[in-house]
């Protein structure tokens, strides 16, 4: 039986934390998640998000969740609050970033996975630039940072942010104890060929960019998400003429 025939995508809207989202349905045959808004679950607390491989007559299919925002924006800070064991993903990915949705053009990625060999390192910061199609090699170019981490008790709670400035992008990570912040990582990218410069939205996905060799589920929960917009003095600053100042997308 071919599972995937018989799987309805219906995508789900919701409001949180004062944005609108939706959910991502779609399988992605280059990987072969099915991404689907029943892996998208809205809980007391947050927004869980779900992958699992689950084992269908011989085989194992991957479901996957992935949630985008309704609404672009531009420049500010970008906040994640997340709970979850992020050092434990071997196989599956979690990812809170930046994306230009309506052409692929910007990625800016902060992305939880060891890619299928336990001795990688959990943590990876990037930027993707494409300039013509995925499947051509030279259309596509990369800067990746990759950092190891440990995280402390039950809850495993930890915030990320993404930085983006006119003349930059920054990285930052922490552990959250006690409503203390712990540091875990920082990167900053000044090049200007990697410095986005058009509204992007925001994408949060849970999915597996390699496959367990056995039935599995994963589970990591957004808690919170802000924008912090800048105010006009920041403006001012990088951009003499009140015109230069850029619109956030709807």
């Amino acid at each position: 039986m071919n599972i995937l025939a018989c799987f309805i995508l219906v995508t789900k809207t919701f409001t949180f934390c004062g944005v609108s989202w939706k959910t991502f349905d779609n399988f992605d045959p280059r990987s072969g998640n099915l991404f689907s808004s029943e892996m998208v679950k809205e809980a007391s607390g947050g927004v869980s998000l779900i992958c699992k491989a689950e084992k269908n007559d011989s085989m194992l299919t991957l479901y996957s969740a992935g949630i985008i925002s309704q609404r672009t924006f531009y420049y500010g800070t970008f906040v994640f609050d997340i709970e979850g064991g992020l050092t434990d993903l071997v196989h599956s990915c979690f990812a809170p970033f930046l994306y230009d949705y309506s052409s692929g053009e910007y990625e800016v990625d902060i992305e939880f996975s060891r890619w299928g060999n336990p001795s990688n390192f959990p943590g990876n910061y990037g930027i993707i630039r494409q300039y013509g199609k995925w499947n051509k090699p030279d259309s596509v170019i990369r800067n990746v940072q990759k950092f190891n981490f440990s995280l402390r008790g039950r809850r495993k709670l930890t915030r990320h942010l993404i930085r983006w400035y006119p003349d930059s992008l920054v990285f930052e990570s922490y552990s959250i104890s006690r409503k203390r912040l712990r540091p875990l990582y920082r990167w900053k990218v000044t090049e200007k060929q990697w410095i986005p410069s058009k509204p992007l939205n925001v994408e949060v996905y849970l999915w597996w960019p390699s496959k367990p060799d056995r039935a599995s589920t994963c589970e990591v929960k957004l808690v919170r998400f802000e924008y912090i917009k800048p105010d006009s003095s920041f403006y001012k600053n990088f951009l003499p003429s009140a015109s230069q100042i850029p619109e956030i997308g709807k």
